[in-house]
């Protein structure tokens, strides 16, 4: 076991490359009907290795202060649904407890693992580069699974959820572009790849995550030139920016994307008879009816105890009456709050508001490498507002807690 614990950066390295071929395993699994968790058992092992890890071979006080609390937070919310409902859902309850708080566990131990070790974003660029190969091979031929049950398009390779491989490509780009050196035929090929893939998927964050970054880095890179006074340079750079917009203009109408647009737009307008109102629209369109379903939950918590509002209502809302509802809004920062409470709130987030206030403090946007990570972050914080499960999903939470950790670690380095 010291051997494991002495070398957990690489135990968590080989880990980190299992994450695409889990999730290709359970949605091969669930296509055909095999409703077998291998990718959920084998996340809760580790991270039952990580408390390991984080109780026997870590000795800084802040981090077990921290985990005592976050460990009799644990005991309380387990006692909360025993007194608020019943043992026959505590189960249901307990694994969702510990999927939410999977991403506090893995954060915890990567900024310990790379404290004094570094991370080679080589690795990342590697992972990114098979999830577009597990999502693009599979749609080209014709064999992908659908992103939706019914009514919009897409397809998603061989993966579960249209959402998750989305929001993990897009938090990651930022840090793709940070380690292109030069433009070749390899780079060309993965863009395309790329672009294909996130319009093949069929949902709004990744092409909108993709155009953000691209805007943003377009205009950094104008600006540096400007500033040099390297003006054939700018030439050089907006005739194949031309070019690229012009082809997206033939090929933007046939894709996925632009198909569940027309299905969404279309929908309210029937919906509304004829006029989408502003509620619907930023309901509906900018937050898919997350905002009704934080409405039915907001009044589940405001009819809870104080019991649950100050340690959570769980993830039954309505327990024991007519109205049970499982649903999750998707809205991170409320599913946590309503879910787990004040408490639980506060000590979820009090190690993320901690990294990002070093982070901010020592992290100045005067470089490529700066503007990037800090992109990179704001996706992460955005994301977790307008389509959730990027802190509460193990598939996502692991690369969110990657990138605060590595980030917060180099900026240590950085002189004041």
């Amino acid at each position: 076991m010291k051997k494991i614990l002495n070398n957990f950066d690489k135990i968590f390295l080989i880990f980190l490359y299992l994450q695409p071929f889990l999730d290709v395993t359970t949605g091969i699994l669930l296509h055909f009907g095999y409703n077998i968790t291998i990718s959920s058992i084998i996340r809760l092992g580790f991270m039952f290795l990580c408390i390991i890890y984080l109780l026997f071979n870590v000795k800084e006080k802040k981090t077990n202060i921290y985990l005592s609390c976050l460990f009799l937070y644990f005991i309380l919310f387990t006692i909360t649904i025993l007194i608020t409902k019943d043992t026959t859902i505590l189960t249901y309850e307990i694994k969702n407890l510990l999927t939410t708080y999977y991403f506090v566990i893995m954060l915890l131990t990567l900024l310990n693992v790379y404290k004094k070790k570094s991370f080679n974003v080589n690795n990342i660029i590697i992972l990114y580069c098979i999830y577009l190969i597990f999502v693009f091979i599979p749609n080209i031929l014709g064999l992908g699974f659908d992103s939706y049950w019914h009514s919009k398009e897409g397809q998603i390779g061989w993966f579960v959820s249209a959402n998750v491989v989305g929001s993990i490509l897009s938090i990651i780009l930022p840090l793709i572009l940070i380690s292109i050196k030069k433009i070749d035929i390899k780079l060309v090929i993965i863009t395309l790849i790329n672009v294909y893939v996130i319009f093949s998927i069929g949902t709004k964050v990744p092409v909108l995550s993709f155009i953000l970054i691209i805007i943003i880095n377009f205009i950094y890179y104008v600006t540096s030139i400007i500033k040099k006074r390297e003006y054939k340079k700018i030439a050089i750079i907006i005739m194949p920016i031309i070019l690229l917009f012009m082809i997206s203009i033939l090929i933007f109408p046939k894709t996925s994307f632009y198909k569940n647009l027309q299905i969404h737009i279309n929908y309210l307008e029937k919906k509304d008879n004829g006029k989408i109102t502003t509620n619907h629209f930023i309901d509906h369109f900018i937050f898919s009816q997350r905002l009704t379903f934080e409405e039915k939950t907001r009044n589940a918590y405001n009819n809870s105890s104080l019991l649950e509002k100050i340690f959570g209502i769980g993830y039954i809302e309505n327990y024991s009456t007519d109205k049970v509802r499982l649903k999750t809004i998707e809205i991170d920062y409320f599913d946590i709050f309503y879910r787990h409470g004040i408490v639980g709130f506060i000590l979820f987030f009090t190690p993320i508001i901690y990294i990002l206030k070093t982070i901010l403090k020592r992290l100045k946007l005067d470089n490529y490498k700066s503007l990037n990570i800090t992109l990179s972050i704001c996706l992460i914080l955005l994301l977790a507002l307008f389509q959730g499960h990027i802190f509460i999903t193990p598939a996502n939470s692991i690369y969110v807690a990657l990138i605060l950790a590595v980030t917060y670690q180099n900026s240590l380095k950085l002189k004041r």
